[in-house]
């Protein structure tokens, strides 16, 4: 295999590549250096990671047809011929046979690509693509998840230190809990930090056994916990039997204590 190569200025230097990422144009040069005496290239991965380039650069080389791919991971330079002429004496044929019979040659000597070879290779490039991006998207998700976590945690934290006291590290455990497994949105802790700074107990315990209330009744929304007070005013204004006033004063038995 020839240890030089030749580059028209007729590809180089057109708006077409000149249009391409730097980065993408270095990878084409450096596709086309190791490259066989017929353009065809293995190892496009290799050769990605020692330059520096990204899959994204490769993939628009292909779409802009600059380089042809083949299902088996080989790729060849289209306009291989336009760049290079070897003399016959020093030419050694391709080894990649396979793909070399299922290309033509145009008049101007690029290679004509064989769609129905290379239709796969698309698609999975572009379900590789896909993939990539959902795995960045579920990162991003799961990362923004955490820190919106984290950031109602330390919330409800300065909330409950500000209007109750000191938490221990158990205790905020306990809070983290409703907060990510039982899906508790912050602004209901919040409601029950409140409920219990107003009573007489104003202590965890109290806080506590309120979520664990509202928990076992399937209350985890701002929403659902105003409806339930709504009831309860409602209830005041009507007629009630002792036994339903006695209910709807939820013993401090209901909290656990």
């Amino acid at each position: 295999m020839a240890q030089k190569r030749m580059f028209s200025k007729k590809i180089t230097d057109s708006d077409k590549f000149l249009d391409l990422p730097l980065t993408a144009q270095a990878l084409y040069f450096h596709l086309n250096m190791h490259a066989d005496d017929d353009g065809f290239v293995d190892g496009t991965k290799t050769i990605k990671r020692m330059i520096g380039a990204s899959d994204g650069d490769l993939r628009m080389l292909m779409e802009q047809a600059f380089i042809i791919p083949f299902e088996s991971g080989v790729i060849v330079i289209k306009d291989w011929k336009i760049h290079n002429y070897i003399p016959k004496d020093r030419y050694q044929k391709t080894v990649y046979t396979t793909e070399f019979n299922k290309l033509g040659i145009e008049e101007n000597k690029s290679y004509t690509e064989c769609i129905q070879n290379v239709s796969n290779m698309y698609a999975q490039n572009r379900i590789d693509k896909i993939k990539e991006d959902k795995i960045s998207l579920d990162k991003q998700s799961v990362d923004e998840k955490n820190n919106s976590a984290s950031n109602q945690l330390k919330e409800i934290s300065d909330y409950y230190q500000q209007e109750i006291g000191v938490l221990s590290p158990n205790q905020l455990e306990q809070l983290s809990d409703y907060l990510t497994e039982d899906t508790f949105e912050a602004e209901v802790i919040k409601r029950a930090i409140d409920k219990a700074a107003n009573s007489a107990k104003r202590s965890f315990g109290y806080v506590n056994g309120i979520l664990r209330g509202w928990r076992q009744n399937g209350i985890r929304t701002i929403v659902q916990v105003e409806e339930e007070q709504r009831q309860f005013e409602a209830k005041k204004q009507t007629g009630m039997t002792d036994k339903e006033r006695e209910d709807l004063k939820q013993p401090d038995e209901f909290y656990g204590f």
